[in-house]
């Protein structure tokens, strides 16, 4: 209802309007369909083709039937990732033409910090299958057996319901030794400490086509990662994120490689590649760039 609201108040001002989180697409597909009519454009920025519990949805064929319709709804697609684009052409029959890709811009936090070099990692966001945190803490525990102290910092909410999530979450509680607990949600005054805590990110994703807002997130605030790059993480590295990435086949032992890989490299090295990423993300994501972008479509 609030969306309708705020339609009808710039309904005779506007000729362009812009979703990033729209209703539920029963709602969704009738409003983009009725702005067109009245001969407005309508812009959808699509964060993901296929929602992130989607395996887990029952009604799967409904879901990718109204999924479908509300993309054909919109005037314009922009996608966060060209990986994300060539994710929806294979899932859906759109037309390349009303695709585009626009990159979500970056948020740096005025606080920034140096590198500590305190063997700390940090796995931030809500906990997700795809996320593959689980294999991450054995990871931990397989450099930590080597004789090697590095701890993991886990940030972020999960679902109560969620096995898995709280399969992760009895995990990282077993051994406070080795992990630290500040599951649940993170207010937005606290990532600058948890940044200033961390020697890098750690993002193991898999089945993953978009931007990750969190590789953005450690690369304007001078963090590297260790990733696989999956997805719009890739095309990141391009502007400047840097790190070590993650070999396939994921496993605990591929992602504890890369920790040590991570580690044999001087914290002065890291510090003055981050520094450099940190700048060149900033320009590429900056928001002025990015509404020119939204402007020419």
């Amino acid at each position: 209802m609030s969306t309708l609201l705020a339609i009808g108040r710039q309904l005779f001002r506007s000729n362009t309007f812009l979703f990033t989180m729209p209703d539920h697409e029963i709602v969704s597909i009738p409003t983009f369909l009725m702005l067109r009519l009245l001969g407005k454009k309508v812009i959808l920025i699509v964060h993901d083709v296929l929602p992130h519990d989607f395996a887990l949805i029952h009604r799967k064929r409904l879901t990718r039937f109204l999924i479908g319709w509300q993309y054909r709804a919109a005037s314009v697609l922009v996608l966060l990732s060209e990986a994300g684009r060539d994710k929806l052409l294979s899932e859906f029959p759109i037309s390349a033409s009303k695709i585009h890709v626009i990159p979500h811009g970056a948020f740096g936090f005025t606080r920034q910090s140096r590198i500590p070099g305190e063997r700390v990692l940090l796995a931030f966001g809500s906990i997700r299958k795809n996320k593959n945190l689980l294999m991450v803490i054995e990871a931990i525990k397989l450099v930590r057996a080597s004789g090697f102290d590095v701890r993991l910092l886990v940030a972020g909410g999960y679902d109560r319901a969620n096995p898995y999530c709280l399969e992760c979450v009895a995990a990282i509680t077993d051994d406070n030794l080795a992990f630290i607990n500040r599951t649940g949600f993170v207010d937005e005054a606290a990532i600058p400490e948890l940044i200033e805590r961390s020697d890098a990110f750690i993002l193991a994703y898999s089945d993953f086509e978009s931007q990750s807002g969190v590789a953005v997130m450690a690369g304007v605030n001078g963090r590297p990662v260790i990733a696989t790059f999956a997805g719009g993480i890739r095309e990141l590295k391009s502007l400047g994120l840097v790190g070590v990435e993650i070999e396939q086949p994921l496993t605990p032992s591929t992602i504890a490689s890369a920790i040590r890989e991570f580690y044999r490299t001087p914290f002065d090295r890291w510090r003055a590649a981050s520094e450099k990423g940190r700048f060149q993300l900033a320009y590429h994501l900056s928001w002025a760039r990015i509404a020119q972008s939204y402007l020419r479509l």
